[in-house]
C-alpha cells in the first residue's frame, strides 16, 4: 500500500514538473522580439523599413516572412566552419531590397548551420539611397546591397556585393581561403 501511494505521488510530481518545463520552453520560443521605433523608417513608397544597426534577432523578426528554403552544400560548410570562427562580418542590407530578400536568408542559414556566433556580426540596414540616419555605413564604401564584408583582425579580406558569383557558400569559401575572388562589381 505504501509503495502504491509513493508511486502515485511520484508520478504526479513528475508529470507536473514535466508539464512545467514544456510550458517554460514554449514561452521562451514564442517570445516576440521588440524592434524599437528608433530603428524604423520609411521607404520611398511610405512602407516601413529598418534603418540603422540591428541585431540578428531584430532582423529575423522583421524579415520572418522572407523565404528560408535555402539548402547549403554541407561539404562546403564543413570547409568554411574552421575558417570563419575568428573572422568578423559586416552585413549591410535593406529590408526593402529584393536582392537582400533573396540572398540574406540563405546567408544566415549558412552561418547558423556552422554555429557562427551571429551576435558578433554587425548588421546595418540602409534606405534606398544606401544610408542610415547617423551615417554608420559611410566607412564601408558601398556600391550595391546586400554587401557582406569579411574581416580578419580588423582588416577587410574581401566582400560579396549584391549577389554571389558561384553560390553564397562557395564565394565565402573562396574568400576565406584567399582565392582570387572578385565580386560582381569589382573594377
Amino acid at each position: 500500500m505504501k509503495f502504491k501511494l509513493f508511486l502515485i505521488v511520484f508520478l504526479t510530481l513528475t508529470q507536473s514538473s514535466c508539464n512545467s518545463n514544456l510550458t517554460q520552453k514554449k514561452s521562451v520560443y514564442d517570445k516576440k522580439i521588440k524592434i524599437p521605433d528608433s530603428l524604423k523608417g520609411k521607404d520611398l513608397e511610405g512602407n516601413e523599413i529598418l534603418l540603422g544597426e540591428v541585431t540578428i534577432d531584430q532582423l529575423k523578426e522583421y524579415t520572418k516572412d522572407w523565404s528560408r528554403n535555402y539548402n547549403p552544400n554541407s561539404d562546403i560548410l564543413t570547409k568554411i566552419k574552421p575558417l570563419i570562427k575568428k573572422r568578423d562580418i559586416v552585413l549591410i542590407m535593406g529590408t526593402w531590397c529584393e536582392d537582400s530578400e533573396r540572398e540574406i536568408p540563405g546567408f544566415i542559414k549558412i552561418l547558423e548551420s556552422i554555429y557562427y556566433d551571429t551576435t558578433k556580426m554587425r548588421i546595418i540596414a540602409v534606405d534606398e539611397d544606401k544610408i542610415t540616419p547617423n551615417f554608420i555605413e559611410k566607412d564601408y564604401q558601398l556600391i550595391n546591397i546586400p554587401t557582406i564584408i569579411f574581416y580578419d583582425n580588423g582588416n577587410e579580406i574581401n566582400r560579396i556585393v549584391e549577389f554571389p558569383i558561384k553560390s553564397i557558400e562557395e564565394d565565402i569559401l573562396d574568400i576565406l581561403t584567399g582565392k582570387a575572388y572578385k565580386h560582381a562589381y569589382y573594377k
